[in-house]
C-alpha cells in the first residue's frame, strides 16, 4: 500500500483510496468543491502525496455513484446537481422508509418507542426552522436511521447510506423554513410520537410520505422548474 506524505482526516487501516474517496465524496457534499469543477489527477496527486492508481479508483468509485462525471481525454469534474432527480432519490428513500415502518413499527417495544421518542424530542428541542440544514438534518437521520436499522434489512441499510445519503445532502437547504412549514414540522413530529405509541405501521408510513412530499419533495421540484 502506498504511504501518505500529509494526513487525510482517515480512520487507521484505511485504504489510500478509501481515504481518497471518503475526502473527495465530503468535498463534494458540502460544496467544497462545486459543480463543474475539474478535478485533476495531477493535481491530487500533488495535494495527496500518493500514486496515480489509488485516485483513479477512488474516482471511479465516485463517477459510479453519479458524483463526478468523467468523459475519456476531456475531463473529469463534478456533476451538476439534477433537482429533479434529487426528487425521486427521496421518493426512494421515503418508499424504504416507510416499508420499515410498516413492517417494525406494530412489534416494537417499550424501549424501541422510547429510543424513536428520544430522536423526536432531541429535534422539537431545537430551533426547528433551523433543522434541514447540513448540521440539523443529522438529527432528522439518526430518527430515520433508528426506524430503519430496527428492520435488519442490511441491503435497504447500504442503499439509503450510501448512493442516496451522499447525494441527497448536496441539496441541503442554506435558509431557515417558512413558518407554516415549521408549524407542519412540528405537529407532524408529535403526531409521530402518538403513532408510535399506538403500534400503527400504516399511519407512521403515511405520516413519513406527507412530511417527506411537503419538507422536501416538492420543493425540490419547484425549484427544479424554476431553474
Amino acid at each position: 500500500m502506498d504511504d501518505v506524505s500529509s494526513p487525510l482526516p482517515i480512520r487507521p487501516r484505511q485504504l489510500i483510496r478509501d481515504q481518497v474517496f471518503a475526502t473527495l465524496a465530503e468535498e463534494i457534499i458540502t460544496g467544497v468543491r462545486p459543480p463543474l469543477e475539474e478535478i485533476r489527477d495531477q493535481d491530487l496527486q500533488a495535494e495527496y502525496g500518493i500514486s496515480r492508481t489509488p485516485i483513479r479508483e477512488a474516482l471511479n468509485r465516485l463517477a459510479d455513484l453519479g458524483l463526478i462525471e468523467v468523459s475519456t481525454n476531456r475531463f473529469t469534474r463534478v456533476a451538476p446537481v439534477d433537482l429533479n432527480a434529487q426528487a425521486e432519490r427521496v421518493e426512494t428513500a421515503v418508499a424504504m422508509i416507510g416499508y420499515c415502518a410498516v413492517k417494525v413499527v406494530p412489534t416494537y417495544t417499550d424501549d424501541q418507542v422510547a429510543a424513536m421518542e428520544a430522536h423526536i424530542t432531541g429535534i422539537l428541542a431545537t430551533e426547528l426552522a433551523w433543522t434541514t440544514n447540513r448540521e440539523g438534518l443529522a438529527l432528522w437521520y439518526a430518527l430515520w436511521a433508528e426506524l430503519v436499522l430496527s428492520a435488519r434489512n442490511q441491503t435497504m441499510v447500504d442503499i439509503l447510506d450510501g448512493r442516496l445519503a451522499m447525494h441527497l445532502t448536496r441539496t441541503v437547504p442554506d435558509q431557515p423554513v417558512a413558518d407554516d412549514l415549521e408549524v407542519y414540522m412540528r405537529a407532524s413530529l408529535e403526531q409521530l410520537r402518538a403513532l408510535l405509541h399506538a403500534r400503527d405501521g400504516q399511519g407512521t408510513r403515511a405520516l413519513i410520505e406527507q412530511l417527506f412530499l411537503r419538507s422536501v419533495i416538492e420543493p425540490l421540484r419547484v425549484e427544479a422548474t424554476a431553474e
